[in-house]
């Protein structure tokens, strides 16, 4: 069996889904014939998204709000996947973290997972149905940054939220899980370069992920490609491994296992 036949007829609810990771899953799963929300804060990026994969439904809200969120989609009917992909870096060294910053932090990384995964799972438990739940986290969830403690705790939580998720929901079977991701060439990625000073001193950072990383890509770089980022997500969340659940999968090159 392959992945391609594996999300036909299924429904699927992405978040952060207007750049970066979250669009290439969007359309990825509409090629394979799922039914795809994709929920993003800019219309923009939705208007772009639909201009590239007409079958896309676009929720427009900002994660943020949590009463916009689920009155947002309150409106949807049970969603066999969900992956909770919007994420926020906001670069801080701890001495001058401010509570905005870490407030946007935690509630994108974190506390939006908690209420779009609420409003998901109780729709599939009313409807008797099972599905699957990806958090999409980061290796700085077990690797920590300079100037991204913060960050870093988000993402950490993220994977024990999807732990604690697991053992909740799996009698209603509902598998959860996480992903940690490496270094992945998206928008996101690109303020991270900008926030180091530019490609000068990414190139040393990255020159120093490539001293830990036993696996390169095939340019001998550290960056971990989408196709391989977008292949694990849909992996975890398919039929094809249904007994998954409660666990996080590390996509990084084998970075956090030196």
């Amino acid at each position: 069996m392959s992945l391609e036949t594996q999300f036909g007829g299924k429904t699927a609810l992405i978040t952060g889904a207007g750049k970066g990771i979250g669009r290439a899953l969007a359309v990825r799963l509409s090629g394979y014939g799922a039914k795809v929300y994709a929920l993003a804060r800019d219309q923009n990026d939705l208007t772009s998204l639909k201009d590239e994969c007409p079958t896309v439904e676009p929720i427009c809200v900002d994660l943020m709000d949590w009463d916009a969120t689920r009155t947002a989609l309150s409106q949807i009917e049970p969603i066999d996947i969900l992956i909770n992909n919007a994420g926020f870096g906001g670069m801080q060294p701890f001495l001058q973290v401010t509570p905005d910053v870490f407030d946007q932090i935690i509630g994108v990384n974190l506390k939006a997972a908690v209420n779009v995964g609420q409003v998901v799972a109780e729709k599939l438990i009313e409807a008797g149905k099972g599905g699957s739940i990806v958090n999409i986290t980061s290796m700085a969830g077990k690797r920590t940054l300079a100037n991204y403690s913060v960050f870093c705790s988000a993402k950490a939580a993220s994977d024990m939220l999807a732990k604690g998720m697991a053992v909740e929901l799996g009698q209603h079977k509902i598998k959860v899980n996480s992903i940690s991701l490496g270094c992945v060439s998206t928008p996101t990625f690109q303020k991270f370069v900008e926030a180091c000073g530019g490609q000068g001193n990414i190139d040393q950072i990255l020159a120093q992920v490539k001293s830990r990383t036993p696996m390169t890509g095939s340019d001998d770089h550290p960056i971990i490609p989408m196709d391989d980022v977008v292949n694990t997500i849909l992996f975890m969340s398919s039929d094809l491994c249904g007994m998954l659940s409660g666990e996080n999968v590390v996509l990084d090159g084998g970075f956090c296992a030196t």
